[in-house]
């Protein structure tokens, strides 16, 4: 079965504008190398473990399509990816799961909205 996920670093640009700010180039350096070799890390994992097709990847954000035959339990495989990759980059990710990549986005944009840090998927909410 095939998913899509979207993902988003959280206050990453906020992280660099304000090493910039402060003048502070060793910091924005480490951060920015910690941070780039981290989603590396997680595309090389996601590919490993998801058979994912990379659809896109910059800065701090991913898209990928991922194959799985259990997707009951694609959120708890991802949340220990998610753990291990702010670890790594000293940073927090969102993501988010859907059927398509509109999907996926629209999860994304809900994980943000509720407080970022968090793995959301894509469900219909009721018109009331």
């Amino acid at each position: 079965m095939t998913n899509f996920l979207a993902i988003d670093g959280d206050d990453v640009g906020h992280k660099l504008e304000y090493y910039m700010l402060i003048n502070d180039q060793l910091t924005l350096s480490q951060f920015s190398t910690a941070y780039t070799n981290s989603m590396n890390w997680l595309e090389d994992k996601l590919r490993a473990n998801f058979n994912a097709k990379i659809i896109f990847i910059g800065g701090h954000n991913l898209l990928a399509s991922l194959n799985v035959d259990e997707p009951d339990h694609l959120s708890e495989n991802l949340e220990k990816l998610r753990l291990e990759f702010s670890e790594k980059a000293q940073s927090t990710l969102s993501m988010g799961i859907g059927k398509c990549p509109r999907e996926a986005y629209l999860a994304l944009k809900l994980a943000k909205a509720s407080g970022k840090n968090c793995i959301r998927l894509y469900e219909e909410f009721p018109n009331d």
